[in-house]
Order: structure tokens, then C-alpha cells, then sequence
């Protein structure tokens, strides 16, 4: 059973995280929620959520994509921190093409976020095609050991933001290019 999430609901999630943060669930603070949520959402524009359009959002995928980003975020603190602190840092540097393999604008902002927020990786830029063909995000690197291996990493904060936000189809979709994948770098080996 999968959830799903409309954009009324994006304003009642946005109105209880000002609830909550304010510490006060009367009317008067509710209103006042309520209006910043529209206002949010008014200006925002949230990703692929236009008027009742669905989005989907499975909670335990959420939750495995949150796991996987915290571990990676907490590996690549301590692989930044020893390179700051090394006496000869052993630093290569280098700007990686890196192509979407979903065209869907909420999932390539989660993931070019997610690889700016960990240390060590920075999301220079994002293109998004006209022709409505995934993007090609562009990641600076600091650590660089080869193109594939950035690739890899981003495809699979893909391929989990895919699974805890994405739609059937995206997720299908996706299944078949790491299949595709995988059968290459068994060919390969």
C-alpha cells in the first residue's frame, strides 16, 4: 500500500511543521500556519506538484534513503576531515558529467541537494533538456578516483530517491537501466 501525497496535504504537513516549531497548535497559530504553508507552496512551486497532480511517497524507501545518505554523509566527513588534517593531502579534483536517468524535476533537485550537502561533492550545475530528457547534473569532485564510480554513487541517490518519491513507472523505468547496468559491467568483467 502506497501512500500518496497531494498538494493539500503538502500545506496540512507545512502548517504542522510551524505548529510544531512554534510549540502552539491554537487557532490563532493554525491561521497563521496556514497562511505561510499557501505562501510556500505559492511561491515554491513544489517540483512536479502542480494543482492536484500526484506525487507519490513511500515512507520505509523514505526512510532507506535517508540511512544511506546519513551513512554517506558521515563517511565523507571523515574522509574531508583527514584531508584537511593529512600533512600532504592527496587531493584530485575534477568536474563529472553526470547523466538523470528520470525526468522528473523533484527527484533531480533531492539528488543534485543531496550531493552538495555531502562533504567533498558540490552540484555545479544542473541542465535539463527542453526536449523533456532527463538532466545531466555536473559534480564537482574532490576526491576523484575514476568517472564510473561518481556515476555509480549518484545513480544509486537516484535510484533510492526514485524508490521513495518516484512513481511506478519512474521506479520501473529505472529498475531497467541498473539492470542494463549491471548486465555491462558483468560483460565487461
Amino acid at each position: 500500500m502506497t501512500p500518496t501525497v497531494r498538494l493539500p496535504a503538502l500545506v496540512i504537513w507545512l502548517t504542522l511543521v510551524w505548529a510544531f516549531l512554534w510549540g502552539d497548535f491554537g487557532p490563532a497559530s493554525l491561521v497563521a500556519g496556514v497562511a505561510v504553508a499557501l505562501f510556500i507552496v505559492w511561491i515554491g512551486r513544489p517540483a512536479d506538484v502542480h494543482g492536484m497532480q500526484l506525487t507519490s511517497f513511500h515512507p520505509l524507501s523514505a526512510l532507506v534513503f535517508l540511512g544511506y545518505f546519513s551513512v554517506q554523509l558521515v563517511r565523507s566527513n571523515l574522509q574531508v576531515a583527514w584531508t584537511v588534517i593529512s600533512p600532504r593531502p592527496d587531493v584530485h579534483t575534477a568536474l563529472v558529467a553526470v547523466p538523470m536517468h528520470v525526468a522528473s524535476e523533484g527527484i533531480v533537485t533531492l539528488v543534485a541537494n543531496a550531493v552538495t550537502l555531502t562533504p567533498g561533492t558540490l552540484t555545479v550545475d544542473v541542465h535539463e533538456p527542453d526536449d523533456g530528457t532527463p538532466a545531466v547534473i555536473y559534480v564537482h569532485v574532490l576526491q576523484f578516483e575514476d568517472v564510473e564510480s561518481v556515476r555509480a554513487d549518484v545513480l544509486q541517490l537516484e535510484r533510492l530517491a526514485v524508490r521513495a518519491f518516484g512513481t511506478k513507472q519512474q521506479r520501473n523505468d529505472l529498475e531497467e537501466v541498473v539492470a542494463v547496468r549491471a548486465a555491462r559491467s558483468e560483460e565487461a568483467s
